[in-house]
C-alpha cells in the first residue's frame, strides 16, 4: 500500500506572526488573473517579471534593494524574478536565499525557487546552487522545463522596458529563452497596463499617502528659517512622514531655494543656506505601502521677490479650473484643451514650464514616475486616452505647482490640502 507523502513548510515558526502584505489575498489573485487576461490578448505564454513595481504588484514582493547597479560578478543573479503563465493561477517567484526572509515576510509567494551563486551552505540550509554550467538564468529555464510552464514554440515576454536587469542580462535571457525554443517579445507595457486602473483599496492607500504629503509641507513650512540649509529641510520632513507612518520617496530630495536654483526643478538638495528672501521649491510624495502621491509647492523665507510672487500666484486660479474641469471618464485631451483656453484666456501661454502629467501608484527608488504620461504640446488631439475610474496622475501647471488627481467612479478630485498659494514665512 502507498503511503501519502506531506511536507510541512520550513520556517513558519520564524515569520507568521511578523507577515505583512499590503492586499487581501483575493485581491492579488485578481491581478494576476487580469494580467494572465491581457497576455491572453496579446499572444504572450509567459512573462517573467523583473521590474521590482511589477513583482510588488503581483506578489506583494517588497524589497529594498534590488541588485540595479551591482558589480558585474553579481550580474547573474539580477535575473531573479516571477514567472507568470497564461494558463496557471498562480506563479513562480525565483531569486536569492539572502531574500528568504523578505519572501515569506513581505509576499504571498507559495512557489518560491532560489538559487544560490555563493557555492557553500548559509544560514544552516543547503541551496541550488550555481556552477560554471549553469548559472542562474539556466537554473531558472530548467526549472520553469521541469514544471511544464516553458516549452518549445511559447512566447515569452521580458520587461525590456524596465531599468532591472541592465542590457547585459537582459540580452542573456533572451539568448537563453530563445536557446529554449521560444518566441521573446517586449512585455513592458502588460502589467503596467493593468496596474494603471487602480482598486478601491490602492486609491485609499494614494489618499493615505497624501496625508503624509500634507505633513511633510506642513513640517517644511515649520522648519523654514534664514540659515537652514536645503539639506536640514529634507531632514525635517523625512522625521515627520516617517513619524506619521510615510516611507521614503522613490525620488529623493528634490529641494531648492533661492533667486536662480529654485527653477532648477530636478538638482538635489544642497548645503546651501537659505537666505531672507529666497523663495524654496520643494517637490514631494507621501508613500503608503509603495504607493506615491505627489505635489510641488514653493515657500519665501520673508518677503519674496515681486517678480517671483506675481509668477507663482497663478497656480491657485489654475487648480481652480482644474477642479472645475476633470470628470471621470473624461478624454485626457479635452481636458487639456479647456486648460490650454484658460491659460490662453489669462496671457499665461508661452510663460509656463511643461504642462501635463503622468500616472501615480507604486514605486521604488529611483523613480516615481508611473507608466503613462499626457501633455498639452503632445497631445492635445489624442482621442483614446481616457481618465477612467480608479486613474490616478500628477498636474504640473507650469508654473511651479505639482497636484495629484484622483479619478473615481462618481467624481475625479485634485488631492491634498496644502495651500497653492506661495507660503511666506514672516521674520
Amino acid at each position: 500500500m502507498n503511503k501519502r507523502k506531506f511536507e510541512l513548510i520550513p520556517g513558519v515558526d520564524n515569520c507568521a506572526g511578523e507577515m505583512k502584505v499590503a492586499f487581501p489575498i483575493e485581491e492579488y489573485k485578481n491581478r494576476l488573473t487580469r494580467t494572465r487576461m491581457l497576455m491572453e490578448e496579446k499572444g504572450i505564454d509567459m512573462i517573467f517579471a523583473t521590474a521590482p513595481e511589477s513583482m510588488n504588484y503581483i506578489t506583494g514582493y517588497d524589497c529594498v534593494w534590488h541588485r540595479v547597479n551591482s558589480p558585474a560578478a553579481w550580474f547573474d543573479t539580477m535575473a531573479a524574478g516571477t514567472a507568470i503563465h497564461v494558463d496557471h493561477d498562480d506563479f513562480i517567484h525565483y531569486d536569492l536565499p539572502d531574500e528568504e526572509g523578505v519572501i515569506k515576510l513581505t509576499s504571498i509567494s507559495r512557489n518560491t525557487r532560489l538559487f544560490y551563486d555563493t557555492p557553500c551552505d548559509m544560514y544552516g540550509k543547503s541551496y541550488i546552487v550555481t556552477t560554471e554550467d549553469e548559472n542562474f538564468k539556466q537554473l531558472t529555464i530548467k526549472n520553469l522545463k521541469e514544471e511544464g510552464w516553458l516549452k518549445e514554440g511559447m512566447t515569452v515576454g521580458l520587461e525590456f522596458g524596465s531599468y532591472r536587469p541592465n542590457y547585459l542580462v537582459f540580452s542573456e535571457m533572451k539568448e537563453r529563452f530563445e536557446e529554449a525554443g521560444c518566441k521573446v517579445v517586449d512585455a513592458t507595457d502588460v502589467i503596467r497596463k493593468v496596474r494603471g486602473v487602480k482598486s478601491v483599496l490602492e486609491l485609499q492607500y494614494i489618499e493615505t499617502a497624501t496625508k503624509i504629503c500634507d505633513v511633510g509641507m506642513k513640517a517644511i513650512y515649520d522648519v523654514l528659517r534664514p540659515g537652514i540649509t536645503e539639506l536640514e529641510v529634507v531632514g525635517a520632513y523625512t522625521q515627520a512622514q516617517c513619524e506619521a507612518g510615510g516611507e521614503v520617496q522613490a525620488i529623493a530630495n528634490m529641494v531648492r531655494s533661492g533667486p536662480s536654483r529654485s527653477w532648477c526643478f530636478h538638482i538635489p538638495a544642497s548645503r546651501r543656506k537659505i537666505m531672507l528672501g529666497d523663495p524654496v521649491g520643494v517637490d514631494l510624495a507621501g508613500v503608503y505601502n509603495r504607493y506615491h502621491s505627489n505635489q510641488c509647492r514653493y515657500f519665501s523665507v520673508g518677503e519674496p521677490p515681486e517678480k517671483f510672487a506675481k509668477m507663482y500666484s497663478v497656480n491657485e486660479r489654475i487648480i481652480e479650473i482644474v477642479k472645475d474641469t476633470i470628470k471621470p471618464n473624461m478624454l485626457a485631451s479635452d481636458f487639456l484643451k479647456e486648460m490650454q483656453k484658460f491659460y490662453e484666456a489669462e496671457g499665461l501661454w508661452g510663460q509656463q514650464y511643461w504642462i501635463g502629467g503622468y500616472e501615480i501608484g507604486i514605486a521604488f527608488p529611483p523613480d516615481w514616475v508611473g507608466a503613462y504620461t499626457y501633455d498639452i504640446y503632445d497631445d492635445i488631439d489624442d482621442q483614446e486616452s481616457r481618465f477612467v475610474p480608479g486613474t490616478v496622475v500628477n498636474y504640473e501647471t507650469g508654473f511651479g505647482c505639482i497636484d495629484t488627481l484622483m479619478f473615481k467612479e462618481d467624481k475625479a478630485i485634485v488631492l491634498g490640502d496644502t495651500t497653492r498659494k506661495l507660503m511666506v514665512k514672516e521674520f
